[in-house]
């Protein structure tokens, strides 16, 4: 193939490099597409730029999410800036790295790249094709079109072999038990499956503190002392199986959850995904629980007396299913650590305060608001918070998005059945076990989609123009003139994402479910530093962690 053409200075080339599962890049795929790329820049005289993230590990192509949010997704938006020069090259080792998706999604990216006299070269065929060599030789595009339907088929096809083969291995499970192998390694914090024991094990400190968590409920001890006193004893907070991040403190509906358990008798509860044709909401409904699976962590009599107080009204707490208190309830977080403010009566006074600070469990300072100058501050303000509050915005793109990841999440599916059945009809093959291995990544890849989906639903709920305008109209009405603290509330939670509080700047920082914009309601405060103002005591990820997360992770 001739050598490119030159321009001012050199001619640069991207290197794209993707794959789907962490076996692929624990193997050679990275290493081998990485020096593919940088000997065919070496020998045709490129310039391999090395600033833009190119690699999108562990991301499917099936349904266009390398192109959408994936490092291939940056290259596009740096070629729409004009970040990249027209006639650089784009380096992949097959047509399929680019995307696996449906012809017409397909081929329109790989038009957008040439379109935007970008030169895509494939390294293991060592075709380049260019808008030039397309406009001079149509044919071309031939191949590219077949390579494209091909690599949609393949993955079509792993996502339809089977559909119901995950609930067979439940319906196994029930009448067979495990038969030497875990149904999950996905335990409860407390619990881990053992390779040489070929069976699930209590992990001993773990387990001492599920019984302890028992014991003191069972004593009448509430879910706030347990918490408070796990955390001032420096407890660390469980993660699962050592993937699952680790929260900073011990909450007391963590500790809710585990009382709530069947698992601490040992008994297993699997569930199964339905589909609402209707809402395409996906719901995970209980099946018949397995008892015994799990060794107990407590004696069942006392899990049954702990079990009955929790499902008394009097038990969930004197705020259990009781009208909001505060017209902030569940929206207001502290501007020193991001953690969620709480509501605290003291004698004739009422205050608002981090919940952390008030649980002792970190450095955050013991900061009280009083509740009724929160309250003025919002009420006085009402007026201006919405008028200058940002409106809707369209939801089509939203729309599409969620189109696409309900697809996507539907072969996950059908893929993790057909990779369950290949365990199990051809059990102690290599096909099995690499099986085995690839089916706990689609089933974590599957529950990734799912929360992904919910939160675009929410997002898409939120940024009708129509809706919006309801929420701010229904705001001001609430805050203006409504004496029931419940109805406030609700207006303000369907409207507002989160109140940041500063005690010590007087601030009020407000960010509405349909915009990433921020407003400031400033108020008085007895923290208040007269001698240094300053816009925030934290950083913006702490306060508005959900417009970071992305950006972080790049």
């Amino acid at each position: 193939m001739d050598a490119p053409v030159r321009t001012e200075g050199q001619t640069k080339a991207y290197s794209y490099v993707r794959f789907s599962t962490a076996q692929q890049e624990a193997g050679a795929s990275l290493q081998r597409q990485t020096e593919k790329a940088a000997k065919y820049a070496a020998d045709h005289g490129l310039l391999l730029d090395t600033e833009l993230n190119m690699t999108d590990p562990g991301v499917s192509a099936f349904r266009g999410k390398n192109a959408r949010t994936g490092a291939l997704g940056g290259f596009l938006a740096a070629v729409n800036k004009g970040y990249v020069p027209k006639g650089s090259y784009l380096l992949i080792e097959n047509i399929d790295r680019l995307s696996r998706s449906d012809i017409v999604s397909a081929q329109t990216l790989f038009n957008q790249i040439i379109l935007s006299e970008i030169n895509i070269v494939t390294l293991t065929t060592g075709e380049t094709y260019s808008l030039e060599r397309l406009q001079e030789e149509p044919e071309a595009m031939f191949y590219v079109v077949l390579e494209l339907i091909r690599a949609n088929r393949e993955s079509t096809r792993k996502a339809q072999l089977i559909g119901d083969a995950k609930a067979r291995k439940k319906k196994r499970l029930i009448e067979h038990g495990l038969e030497g192998k875990p149904y999950t390694r996905q335990t409860p914090a407390w619990i881990a499956w053992s390779d040489e024991e070929k069976k699930y094990k209590l992990i001993p400190e773990r387990a001492d503190i599920v019984r302890e968590m028992f014991e003191r409920m069972d004593k009448g001890d509430g879910l706030g002392g347990i918490a408070r006193d796990l955390n001032q004893l420096g407890v660390p907070t469980w993660g699962r199986s050592g993937r699952q991040r680790t929260a900073d403190h011990w909450r007391t509906s963590y500790i809710r959850k585990v009382l709530t358990s069947s698992a601490p008798i040992g008994t297993f509860t699997p569930h199964t995904t339905t589909h609402d044709e209707t809402t395409r909401a996906r719901r995970d409904e209980p099946m018949t629980p397995v008892e015994n699976l799990f060794p107990a962590a407590v004696d069942a009599d006392l899990y049954w007396r702990v079990h009955r107080k929790l499902s008394t009204t009097a038990a969930r707490g004197r705020n259990a299913k009781q009208p909001a208190k505060s017209i902030v309830s569940g929206i207001m977080f502290c501007a020193n650590c991001g953690h969620a403010v709480t509501r605290v009566a003291k004698g004739d006074y009422v205050y608002l305060v981090c919940s952390r600070a008030n649980m002792r469990a970190g450095a955050c300072k013991y900061l009280a608001v009083r509740y009724d100058a929160v309250e003025q501050a919002l009420r006085k303000d009402a007026h201006r918070l919405v008028k200058e509050a940002p409106r809707g915005k369209s939801t089509i793109a939203l729309d599409k998005q969620i189109e696409q990841l309900q697809s996507e999440a539907d072969g996950m599916e059908a893929l993790s059945f057909e990779l369950t059945e290949l365990i199990v009809e051809e059990r102690g093959s290599p096909e099995a076990t690499a099986a085995s291995r690839q089916v706990r990544e689609v089933e974590q890849r599957l529950k990734r989609l799912q929360r992904e989906l919910r939160e675009l639903r929410a997002q898409r709920d939120t940024k009708t123009t129509t809706s919006v305008k309801d929420r701010l109209k229904a705001v001001e009405r609430a805050l203006s003139g409504n004496d029931d603290v419940a109805e406030i509330n609700m207006a303000l939670r369907d409207a507002i994402r989160r109140i940041v509080l500063d005690p010590e700047q007087g601030h009020l920082w407000v960010r509405w479910h349909h915009s990433e914009e921020v407003q400031d309601i400033g108020f008085i405060t007895r923290h208040m530093d007269w001698t240094e103002f300053r816009e925030t005591t934290a950083p913006m990820h702490a306060l508005f962690p959900e417009t970071t997360n992305d950006n972080q992770a790049k």
